[in-house]
């Protein structure tokens, strides 16, 4: 069998710190039925720090992980695929792009259009991936306690940060709820007829994969990101067309800094669906089953064979 090295850092404390995390542990065990791997893991300041690492053919003297960054590096030829759960372009996803040893990029938060102005024709080196809930959790207690619910509030939610989210002041109070994050905040929103989505600082966002998780229908501006297979508008999810006037940072439009206007058109789109109970059933059926194909116990495969191993 060949041997790998899988870098990826983690210590006591972010071992267990993200959903990621412990995918990155499957992923490894995985690996290793398939591979000779050396693991190149343990970084005590995982946390706080990122993780310089030696590759075998990098283009720099040392290159940089985040803990929530993989790097598989095959010992024989020194070729290389980066896994990228980052909300930005970080220096892992693209200090070596032009490096021939580089086979595969996978990001959680991919935007061809985007990436292409930084990579170039290294685009086709790159690939949407897959993204994850928020927390090490046991989800489906929550998804089978909603399905137990004979109706719902009458209402869109939205569990997380406000600050860098400038479009949250604008919705009314009488089409949504919960403008602030809590721990444990399932038993709450699982009450809820519709989940709004609003982007973080990627436009994947950990609610987004929550909601397909639990069975809530949730609604957004059609997204530029993709995930792999993509995420189908008005399918997986209630999709609002995106205005062209929608505010960009770093050159990227992103709906969490929309003004009053494109809050509005949020909360037309729930006045229209919110009564619509079948294609809610139809929104929900496919979004958990989008979850339950890709996103829950099946990822590792499903990742493994989007790197063709």
């Amino acid at each position: 069998m060949r041997k790998i090295i899988v870098h990826n850092p983690c210590n006591e404390n972010t071992r267990y710190y993200r959903n990621y995390n412990l995918f990155w542990d499957k992923l490894t065990d995985e690996l290793k039925k398939r591979f000779v791997v050396v693991e190149n893991r343990f970084f005590e300041f995982a946390n706080s720090h990122q993780f310089p690492i030696k590759l075998k053919k990098g283009n720099s003297k040392y290159f940089v992980l985040h803990e929530c960054e993989y790097v598989i590096e095959f010992d024989d030829t020194g070729e290389f695929y980066v896994l990228s759960v980052s909300d930005r372009l970080s220096t892992t996803i693209l200090n070596e792009h032009n490096n021939p040893f580089l086979k595969k990029v996978l990001l959680s938060q991919f935007n061809y259009n985007y990436l292409k102005q930084h990579v170039g024709d290294s685009i086709e080196k790159y690939s949407p991936w897959i993204y994850f809930p928020q927390d090490v959790f046991d989800y489906e207690m929550f998804y089978e306690k909603r399905e137990t619910f004979k109706s719902y509030i009458d209402k869109m939610c939205f569990r997380g940060t406000v600050s860098e989210r400038p479009i949250t002041q604008f919705f009314d109070k009488k089409y949504v709820e919960g403008f602030q994050p809590v721990p444990n905040y399932f038993d709450d929103i699982i009450k809820y007829k519709i989940g709004l989505s609003v982007a973080g600082v990627g436009e994947l966002c950990y609610r987004d994969i929550e909601y397909m998780c639990l069975g809530i229908p949730f609604l957004r501006f059609e997204y530029l990101s993709e995930l792999n297979p993509k995420l189908i508008p008005n399918y997986h999810y209630i999709s609002v067309d995106r205005p062209d006037d929608i505010p960009r940072h770093n050159g990227l439009s992103t709906d969490r800094l929309g003004l009053e206007k494109h809050a509005k058109l949020i909360e037309k789109k729930f006045l229209i669906v919110k009564d619509d109970l079948e294609f809610l059933k139809f929104i929900t059926k496919n979004a958990r089953q989008y979850y339950t194909t890709y996103l829950n116990g099946n990822n590792v495969n499903h990742t493994l064979k989007l790197l063709n191993f």
